[in-house]
């Protein structure tokens, strides 16, 4: 299911399709640590996802690109986004994760891991110095609502976070916090969303020979 066939183009139709992204593979995702505010940077599987990422986009004609300010995300973007203007906004920062940033959650430290899987899901729990959901999903709404409000139809590519991703899907497609924090988009997925007036959202994911078991 290659979501590229459709037309790169979507001005004459009052189209606005966004390409949603996550950043490329750094050294703490292949530790499984929390990253959330820690500025990591893309190791080398990343930055081969991200060239990947402009491949899929190869034809493409993107009007901007977004991304959040912390360097996997900017990186990622600025190979994937071709010609295209891109910025950086602080909104889409990933979550903080407060006293658990660094943290690994492989089984190493099941104390530590359990707090962390009881407390991340409650809306208000700010972590211990960090950001409680409520916050956050307040934060990438607002943020993504300035996006959309500068493009009205064409195509945009935002390269985001785990967890912004699944706050702008929430944002967008109305999802409860349990549906929206339940979506696993890897590295190297790539989701389609398509808006237009009078229809609701569609969304597509790039299936390739990585994922075929989401088939």
């Amino acid at each position: 299911m290659l979501f590229l066939d459709h037309p790169v183009s979507a001005q004459s139709t009052g189209t606005l399709r966004i390409y949603l992204a996550r950043h490329g593979e750094t050294d703490w995702n292949a530790e499984r640590r929390l990253q959330g505010r820690t500025d990591t940077t893309l190791n080398s599987t990343g930055r081969q996802q991200a060239a990947k990422l402009a491949d899929q986009l190869k034809g493409v004609r993107l009007d901007a690109v977004y991304s959040s300010t912390l360097s996997r995300s900017l990186e990622t973007a600025a190979i994937a986004r071709g010609g295209a203007p891109l910025k950086s906004l602080a909104g889409l920062n990933e979550r903080s994760h407060g006293k658990f940033e660094g943290k690994k959650v492989d089984g190493s430290d099941p104390v530590t891991e359990q707090e962390y899987r009881q407390r991340r899901r409650n809306p208000e729990d700010e972590l211990d110095g960090g950001e409680s959901l409520n916050q956050f999903y307040e934060r990438v709404r607002t943020t993504f609502g300035a996006i959309r409000s500068q493009h009205s139809s064409g195509a945009i590519l935002i390269v985001g976070h785990s967890l912004t991703n699944q706050m702008i899907l929430r944002a967008l497609f109305g999802l409860t916090l349990q549906q929206a924090t339940s979506i696993q988009q890897t590295n190297d997925e790539l989701y389609l969303i398509e808006l237009d007036a009078g229809n609701p959202p569609r969304l597509w994911k790039l299936i390739t020979e990585a994922n075929l078991r989401d088939l």
